[in-house]
């Protein structure tokens, strides 16, 4: 097998970067990155992990430290179980890109991660979402690109909120977590008759790329769609910004490079949906930003945005996430 720079795209050598950041994580005993790729393993053990392919992580002690990259498989609850005693940072790139130079790009963004700051993020939002029940107003900082509207959204919160977010850093024996819950603070929703929706979202927003992935629960249906939202995700991110425009939490058009892209993105996040705005992200993984491109279709440029924006669920069709790279925010009336 051809053996491939462990910077995935020109981003720097293995000497650049260190597993200490991990040590929030594993405070104690040796970290094992365990992967279903011979690339990924080679590269993290030039940055200095203890690299264990799949196939024999049977044989980890209980309590191991484990980030596990997973390529090529999706998760399922079978990896789960064979887990079950170890403490696991799991990093799904298979539900975002599988090609190898994004697996290395996320194996590199996973150790840039300082996980203590993150975490330390996150509290204040959720002392702050606790505390303060005026709307959040998120808005340009810096210049606007020639012609394109500054980013000015509205978001208003109900009491009826679902937040997914780490905000410890350690992980104990038995226990999962998601790179992408350190990294945002993402308020959900799924359209219910029944239920008030806990979030709407009004105004413009400027992203600087978007991200298409699938859950590893997607049906015949949103596999079609997911492949094909993949096709515009490279289109948008290539003619970026990115403006969309919401009204009332639902996306009114999408436009890049002078062109409608709205019709396009209804399609692959599923219809039935009605490009109703399903995640609020507040990202607090910002201290990666001089290190994030585009380009990339991967999780870790997820929460690099003080903001994002998903559509779609990822079983029916893709979950597609715009990522506002520059942007403040306050609590209150707009300014």
């Amino acid at each position: 097998m051809k053996d491939h720079p462990a910077s995935g795209g020109g981003h720097g050598d293995s000497a650049a970067v260190s597993t200490g950041k991990l040590r929030d994580v594993f405070p104690d005993g040796e970290i094992h990155a365990v992967s279903d790729d011979e690339a990924l393993l080679r590269a993290a053990s030039r940055y200095g992990l203890s690299s264990i392919p799949l196939a024999e992580a049977g044989e980890l002690p209980a309590g191991a430290n484990v980030v596990l990259f997973l390529r090529h498989v999706l998760l399922s609850k079978e990896l789960r179980k064979r887990f079950r005693e170890a403490k696991v940072l799991l990093v799904p790139i298979a539900s975002f890109d599988t090609g190898l130079d994004a697996a290395l790009y996320t194996l590199r963004l996973t150790l840039l991660t300082d996980y203590g700051a993150a975490c330390e993020r996150s509290r204040r939002w959720i002392d702050d979402l606790r505390s303060r029940p005026d709307p959040i107003t998120f808005v340009s900082t810096g210049p606007c690109p020639a012609g394109e509207p500054g980013t000015h959204l509205v978001c208003s919160l109900s009491d009826d909120l679902s937040i997914d977010a780490w905000a410890s850093p350690a992980i104990a024996t038995g226990q999962w977590v998601g790179v992408g819950s350190y990294c945002e603070i993402a308020l959900t929703a799924r359209p219910r008759p029944d239920r008030p929706r806990p979030f709407t979202i009004d105004g413009t927003a400027v992203a600087s790329g978007v991200l298409a992935a699938r859950d590893p629960r997607f049906d015949e249906a949103g596999d079609a769609r997911i492949r094909a939202a993949h096709d515009l995700r490279r289109e948008l991110n290539r003619r970026a910004p990115i403006v969309l425009r919401l009204r009332g939490g639902v996306l009114a058009d999408v436009r890049a490079g002078g062109d409608d892209f709205t019709d396009a993105l209804r399609e692959v996040t599923d219809p039935a949906y009605g490009l109703h705005a399903l995640e609020l992200g507040l990202g607090t993984n910002q201290h990666v930003l001089p290190h994030v491109d585009w380009t990339f279709n991967s999780q870790l440029n997820e929460g690099a945005g003080p903001v994002h924006i998903g559509f779609g669920d990822g079983i029916t069709g893709a979950h597609m996430d715009f990522v506002v790279a520059a942007a403040t925010h306050h609590f209150g009336p707009s300014l």
